[in-house]
């Protein structure tokens, strides 16, 4: 099946600075409305903001997992008939391409249902003692607090706590300090989605290997907005969503360096993990999972069948970026956020939280009206102007808790940008939101 998709932007051959410097100047335009003739969802009727939770899927991703259901539906890895060999050889180019997104080789790359899945995943694989600290922030998702809650009960693991400023400011001297000779493993997000706000990831990288701590990145909102090379990062783990990025719900990746990969006990086993020929049992029940031999990878770390249309759905999603490039997509994010920024800092009663900067943010914008509840106006945004944002505490209540100081989070209302929204939905939404604002508090 032919895909749809065409490049839809004028490039010169400039390399982009990523951390922000030159975007304001950047000779690289998205085609916004040829983009959004990909996205059948989308509709003039009403703005969805709300692609930091999951984006909208375009055609190509849709096409390329209903081909495999009309054209190649089998298992991989399984058949030796001509339909399992070419789901088979699709899947391997899909991982390998998704491989190459990031940066790594195929062999690192595990095959999650979510970003929440991969961190659970490293936190069930890792042995640690009772005593070993994990430093995680307080910027961080409940399924980057969780894992390491749970291992605190069960295994007596202590968990630190980096306390950034109220804009999310990353404070490396003050995070240096919270390094200790126990400490195994630093688990932080790459792009906060409370704020937008970006961790230093190379810096913190380069700490964690002087001192032979373990690094883990939560870069479920950087995919879809940056790019992201882990060689140069220097990580150890990396996860991310594919739901978030215009792929399909139920798939996402955990990079897990080589080493680890090699040397780590996965934590599910089934179909696919053990490599059965090479082992002397005669049955599984008089079996030692030690003197067993595991899969060649990555297919050690892949139990049962995986989600193959939905790694198919990925790829094809990272195929979409790629031919826009990070270079126009940046720019356009920090466009459309410093539209919306100058836009909400002059509406009277309006609370910003995160970076002021464009340049030092995601294309995520959280505020609040006043005293207005979050729900209430995420509802008024909805029922009266047919905008959809998130309100709530985006599952980052320690945020609130620790950073805002506040006993009953309240959370705040959470508006996020991609390619495919435009100029007039940035305005639409201000003047909505002031809207709100002038009827509400005056």
């Amino acid at each position: 099946m032919q895909m749809s998709f065409k490049p839809c932007i004028k490039t010169n051959d400039s390399r982009a600075n990523f951390k922000g410097e030159n975007m304001p100047t950047a000779k690289t335009f998205l085609d916004i409305e040829r983009i959004r003739r990909d996205f059948p969802s989308i509709s003039p009727d009403s703005i969805y903001l709300d692609s930091v939770a999951s984006s909208l899927t375009p055609l190509p991703v849709i096409e390329a997992m209903n081909e495999y259901y009309m054209k190649y539906r089998a298992n991989v890895h399984r058949g030796a008939y001509d339909l399992s060999l070419q789901a088979s050889e699709r899947f391997e180019h899909a991982v390998a391409n998704i491989a190459r997104f990031i940066g790594a080789q195929p062999a690192e790359i595990v095959i999650t249902s979510n970003a929440t899945h991969g961190l659970n995943e490293v936190a069930l694989s890792l042995d640690f003692e009772p005593g070993d600290e994990v430093l995680v922030s307080s910027l961080e998702h409940s399924s980057n607090i969780l894992p390491w809650k749970r291992l605190a009960k069960k295994v007596g693991i202590n968990l630190q706590w980096y306390k950034p400023s109220k804009t999310g400011h990353f404070d490396m001297e003050k995070f240096e300090r919270l390094l200790t000779p126990k400490t195994r493993l630093v688990a932080l997000t790459y792009v906060s989605n409370v704020l937008g706000s970006i961790v230093p990831v190379e810096e913190v990288a380069k700490l964690c290997r002087e001192r032979n701590i373990l690094y883990l990145i939560d870069a479920s909102q950087a995919a879809p907005h940056l790019p992201i090379d882990v060689k140069r990062i220097g990580c150890d783990f990396l996860v991310f969503s594919g739901h978030k990025m215009l792929g399909p719900t139920g798939v996402g990746i955990l990079y897990m360096k080589l080493e680890h990969a090699q040397t780590l006990m996965p934590a599910f086993l089934g179909g696919g993990t053990m490599n059965t020929s090479a082992c002397n049992c005669t049955t599984l029940e008089g079996c030692s999972i030690d003197e067993c031999t595991f899969s060649d990878l990555p297919y050690k770390w892949s139990a049962g069948t995986p989600p193959i249309a939905e790694v198919l759905g990925l790829s094809a999603a990272v195929d979409y970026l790629n031919t826009i490039g990070f270079e126009a997509i940046v720019h356009h994010d920090q466009q459309s956020m410093r539209r919306a920024l100058a836009g909400l800092m002059a509406i009277p009663g309006i609370e910003l939280f995160g970076p002021v900067q464009p340049e030092e943010r995601s294309s995520i914008l959280s505020f609040n009206i006043g005293l207005l509840p979050p729900s209430e106006v995420g509802r008024m945004l909805n029922e009266q102007f047919h905008i959809a944002v998130r309100a709530g505490d985006h599952c980052a209540v320690n945020y609130f808790r620790d950073v805002q100081e506040l006993e009953r989070p309240k959370g705040n209302v959470r508006a996020s940008f991609y390619l495919y929204n435009t100029e007039e939905e940035v305005d639409r939404f201000l003047a909505a939101v002031e809207q709100i604002a002038q009827t509400c508090l005056s």
